[in-house]
């Protein structure tokens, strides 16, 4: 009996639908594609909303073997969220709508990013995951 108390408890909480203002954190390591291992590329993402979406971040941090000043474009579910210039060797791209900043269209809410990528000035993929 209690077995079975147990199983109809788990399906009841199974069922329950989640909150559409439920927050999110989560973080990924961000891998090199071929082009990406040529230039020793290494990053990861990391994103956070509280669950009214009032605070929102987005981060991409990277190590790339490129010389500094040199640009890369970070893009989130394909579509462009900034550009980061690497000094020396790194590079962020720290995005949060504190102060009333607007995210772009690609990361607003973060909670529903899921590809990210890196490319170089020619739209080469340096780096890519995914939520």
């Amino acid at each position: 009996m209690k077995g079975l108390l147990a199983a109809v408890c788990l399906l009841v909480l199974a069922l329950r639908p989640i909150p559409a203002a439920a927050g999110c954190a989560d973080k990924i390591d961000l891998f090199p594609t071929s082009d990406g291992e040529s230039v020793d590329a290494r990053g990861l993402a990391y994103l956070r909303s509280d669950e009214e979406g009032a605070k929102q971040t987005f981060t991409v941090a990277v190590d790339v073997a490129v010389p500094d000043g040199t640009q890369l474009f970070v893009f989130a579910n394909g579509a462009p969220v900034g550009t980061i210039t690497i000094a020396p060797g790194i590079a962020t791209l720290d995005l949060s709508n504190a102060n009333g900043v607007r995210f772009p269209p690609g990361v607003d809410s973060v909670c529903s990013i899921g590809h990210v990528s890196v490319t170089d000035e020619a739209g080469t993929p340096l780096l890519v995951g995914s939520f």
